[in-house]
């Protein structure tokens, strides 16, 4: 199996749009969005939100499909510039269990190391294989945020994650 990791430009907007859109009809507990909020976007903001740099997205390509996405977000405030945050880890389910979701995440996190001090994100406590791949990746858990989300009435727990490279 041949998979290629790269940074996602505006050219790869509509495959991205979607592959997080099935992400979050899928697995709407996983995301702070939801797929209601993101499916009337309109491309060109897909396209500005690819090309804007320090912030990245990268994908996981099966020749040209996109199967698996990972993005960095760094954080524009001034006093807040030193962190940046791992969101949208999302793996195609028919590609699960390849290693993708560690490669992708192993991605942001070399990216991240050259733009920021600190690599935060946010994990539901009960997703155990995302939260032992964060751990075993080095992120620590800083706190716990109960009722984080509420979908269909139903409350999830996240966990909040950091990695320092200081």
């Amino acid at each position: 199996m041949n998979i290629l990791i790269r940074i996602l430009d505006s050219k790869d907007a509509e495959i991205f749009q979607e592959l997080r859109l099935r992400g979050l009809k899928t697995m709407p507990e996983a995301f702070g969005s939801s797929f209601e909020e993101e499916v009337d976007l309109p491309i060109s903001e897909i396209h500005r939100r690819l090309d804007t740099r320090p912030n990245a997205v990268f994908g996981a390509f099966s020749g040209q499909e996109l199967v698996g996405v990972a993005g960095f977000a760094g954080n524009p405030k001034t006093k807040q510039r030193h962190k940046g945050l791992l969101w949208g880890v999302y793996v195609d389910e028919q590609w699960r269990g390849h290693q993708l979701g560690k490669r992708l995440t192993q991605a942001v996190i070399d990216y991240a190391r050259e733009h920021v001090d600190t690599l935060h994100a946010t994990v539901m406590a009960a997703n155990i294989s995302a939260r032992t791949l964060y751990l075993g990746l080095g992120f620590t858990v800083f706190g716990v945020e109960k009722d984080a989300l509420r979908i269909n009435g139903q409350s999830y727990t996240d966990e909040l994650l950091r990695l320092d490279f200081r």
